[in-house]
């Protein structure tokens, strides 16, 4: 049991570290925090108009609007700009909070990935590798991938690279330590 807490836990580190790097030094989300000098004037439009934390996709409709009037506003709406907008009203971001939760999730996460890879019965790093690959790339798929079929989010191919390599270096871990040593 020991062997796998320890393996779940040094998993999650490399989420994490991935993650981290990504995110920070190596600039590749740098397309989904985009900045732009107007900033104040459109901070100031959004807080006039918005009053509370939530999600909004612009153009819409009002809740409730009948399939037909839908139609109609998509057809009108189709070529001109449209924006999807994360509002929160009052910044309270904890850096250390997030860092915390983001762990947090990474150990659990890798504890399934664990579980999942103690289900084989003969356990090498090469499908421990590729099953945790498998996994990101499932990840993938459920999340980022079809925010951009839909929402056109940006760096879409990042997100991709981002699953890879942080369940890339996951599995090589757990493919290195897991798989049980013959005695020599």
């Amino acid at each position: 049991m020991m062997r796998k807490i320890i393996a779940a836990l040094v998993a999650g580190t490399l989420i994490m570290l991935w993650q981290t790097a990504s995110h920070t030094f190596l600039q590749l989300h740098a397309s989904q925090e985009m900045y732009t000098p107007a900033q104040d004037t459109i901070m100031q439009v959004l807080s006039s108009h918005l009053k509370t934390d939530g999600q909004y996709f612009i153009p819409n409709v009002p809740p409730g609007t009948s399939m037909e009037e839908m139609e109609k506003v998509m057809e009108t709406t189709m070529g001109k700009p449209y924006a999807s907008i994360l509002y929160h009203p009052v910044q309270d971001m904890s850096m250390t909070k997030n860092l915390l939760q983001g762990f947090g999730t990474y150990i659990i996460l890798s504890f399934a990935l664990v579980w999942l890879l103690a289900q084989f019965k003969n356990l090498t790093f090469s499908n421990a590798l590729f099953a945790s690959l498998a996994v990101g790339f499932i990840s993938f798929c459920f999340h980022p991938y079809p925010g951009f079929i839909w929402y056109r989010i940006p760096s879409v191919s990042i997100e991709l690279l981002n699953s890879l390599v942080a369940f890339g270096l996951a599995g090589a871990w757990l493919g290195w330590y897991l798989p049980k040593k013959k005695n020599a």
